[in-house]
């Protein structure tokens, strides 16, 4: 296959790449968010402490929720680069690089090379991608692997070469280690609809399903060992609320099918159509091709003129399957976007002049969104002069007002008018609203500042604390507890305990911390007038031993 092209790019092409590149980099070093990535990153770190890679443990308890693929891999790479954003995420920030050649090489075994460049551009620039090189949870990984078997097995039964069947395996097993048996199911599902689409039925009941199942169920063996060990041999543990909790049980059906089912405990109540919602800004700015694309595919497909139907069925079918859980979040659909990436980029490739112009114009308007936008957050949100911010309001008016006149026809013209958006994300954005993240901040300060002094946590603990002061084990204790101190030491707070801890004990340093939840912002948290009554307030304490009355 001659990849010679993705080479002879243009001076415009390279540009916009170089932009690309660059803010995939710097989100490797953005701060953890809590919830997910924060919980992952400390269990991450605990197990580099403990070295208990099959029965994982969170804040010294046990853990029961994510298989453990992606704490295998970042406590990994912990060890290598040490305690920092770059070694938690770059693991599976290197998984969904390979996602980007697996796009590649799949669509080009159906379409031409040019719909198979596009299909990687859209993915690479879609709001979910940048998301996942930055919140980094188990999505990339999931998303990845899934993408990457499919290819493989593709490419297994059209030149029935083992080594694709073997790695498809393994890809696929490294699916289910990140999410669960739905990893199974994005790989299964639009390869085998392919397969009977085309019907070549030897392939659908051949011997090499055997083999390929025997390998994933070897891989899988010492996750499953982990998980039967810590719980199942442990009928007396209560987990997650749960008596008797089977560890094998809850990781192959409960926490993946259960939630369809309604076994699962989980539901946060959101309706059937949650996800189409959500997608209009996961799949940003291709959102509009995609509801083209969609209907393009169904079309051919009626027509019987459809090559493929991989794509629509790994993506509507999962989507569809995704909608009937009782427990639904927007990453939940990331897994479906490769495919969703090769819908669009198939229509694109349909286009006529006057069909490009139109959606440039489209793109334009998209454009002038993210100028206003910037301008909305320099006047209104956080108002102190950022020099970043105005270079990226500079570089949009170009952008508008030059790239306008270019006659470029392609996705590079289209994502032009919108990638400051993802400069001003990934480096104005993200990095002001980190430093509302108490916990991060006491972390690092606490780190920096009295990294050999004692702290407990009150009433509640915190992931991000305990990986900014690389130290997965701080204890936690309640108010009652405080008259059993002995020695000086610190307390990672509320204000709510603020008084009720001075009138225990002798305060002799604080230090404050402003904090809200940054993943579920409002308006009036953004807005600079209004913002601080939305605050609440953390604080580290040093205390002596108790006053004596």
């Amino acid at each position: 296959m001659d990849y010679k092209f993705l080479f002879n790019l243009s001076k415009y092409e390279k540009i916009t790449l170089l932009i690309i590149v660059s803010i995939f980099v710097n989100n490797l070093f953005i701060d953890i968010m809590n919830v997910d990535a924060a919980q992952y990153a400390s269990i991450s770190l605990e197990m580099l402490h403990s070295h208990s890679y099959l029965q994982v443990k969170d804040l010294q308890s046990d853990y029961l929720d994510k298989p453990p693929l992606l704490f295998w891999i970042s406590s990994l790479s912990l060890g290598l680069f040490g305690v920092c954003n770059f070694a938690y995420k770059i693991g599976a920030f290197l998984m969904l690089l390979l996602s980007l050649y697996s796009v590649f090489r799949f669509t080009s075994i159906y379409y031409s090379q040019n719909v198979a460049k596009n299909a990687v551009f859209i993915f690479g620039t879609c709001q979910a991608f940048f998301l996942m090189t930055n919140d980094v949870r188990t999505d990339g990984i999931l998303t990845s692997s899934v993408i990457t078997a499919v290819w493989l097995l593709t490419e297994y039964f059209l030149h029935k070469n083992i080594k694709y069947l073997v790695f498809a395996a393994v890809f696929t097993a490294f699916a289910m280690m990140a999410k669960g048996p739905v990893g199974i199911i994005a790989v299964l599902m639009p390869v085998g609809l392919q397969l009977l689409y085309e019907k070549k039925w030897k392939q659908i009941f051949s011997f090499s399903w055997f083999f390929y199942l025997l390998i994933i169920c070897l891989l899988l063996i010492p996750m499953s060992y982990g998980l039967y060990t810590q719980f199942d041999l442990h009928p007396e543990k209560i987990t997650n609320g749960v008596p008797h909790q089977s560890g094998l049980y809850f990781y192959y059906w409960l926490q993946s099918f259960g939630r369809i089912t309604g076994e699962n405990f989980w539901d946060n109540g959101l309706p059937w159509h949650f996800f189409i919602g959500t997608i209009s800004w996961d799949f940003f700015p291709w959102i509009l091709i995609l509801y083209f694309g969609l209907f393009f595919q169904i079309k051919k497909i009626l027509n019987k003129t459809s090559i493929e139907i991989s794509s629509i069925s790994g993506f509507l079918l999962l989507f569809i399957l995704f909608s009937m859980s009782h427990y639904k979040l927007p990453h939940y659909l990331f897994v479906t976007f490769p495919f969703a990436s090769i819908i669009c980029a198939d229509y694109l490739e349909t286009l006529s002049q006057k069909q490009w112009k139109n959606w440039n114009k489209i793109y334009f308007g998209f454009g002038i969104i993210v100028l206003i936008l910037l301008l909305i957050y320099q006047v209104f949100f956080f108002t102190e002069l950022n020099f970043i911010l105005i270079l990226l309001v500079l570089l949009q008016l170009f952008v508008l007002f030059r790239l306008n006149k270019i006659s470029i026809n392609g996705i590079n013209k289209m994502v032009g008018y919108v990638i400051v958006l993802n400069l001003f994300l990934s480096f104005v954005f993200y990095p002001k609203l980190l430093t509302y993240q108490a916990d991060s901040m006491a972390g690092k300060w606490f780190f920096e500042n009295k990294t050999n002094d004692k702290v407990y946590f009150l009433d509640e603990k915190s992931h991000s604390f305990n990986f900014y002061t690389k130290n997965p084990v701080h204890k936690l204790i309640t108010l009652k507890d405080i008259d059993t101190i002995q020695k000086p030491c610190w307390l990672f707070t509320k204000q709510d305990n603020l008084q009720q801890i001075e009138s225990k004990v002798q305060v002799i340093e604080k230090k404050k911390f402003e904090n809200y939840p940054i993943t579920r912002l409002k308006l009036p948290f953004l807005l600079e007038q209004k913002r601080a009554g939305t605050l609440e307030y953390y604080y580290l304490i040093k205390i002596k031993t108790r006053i004596q009355s």
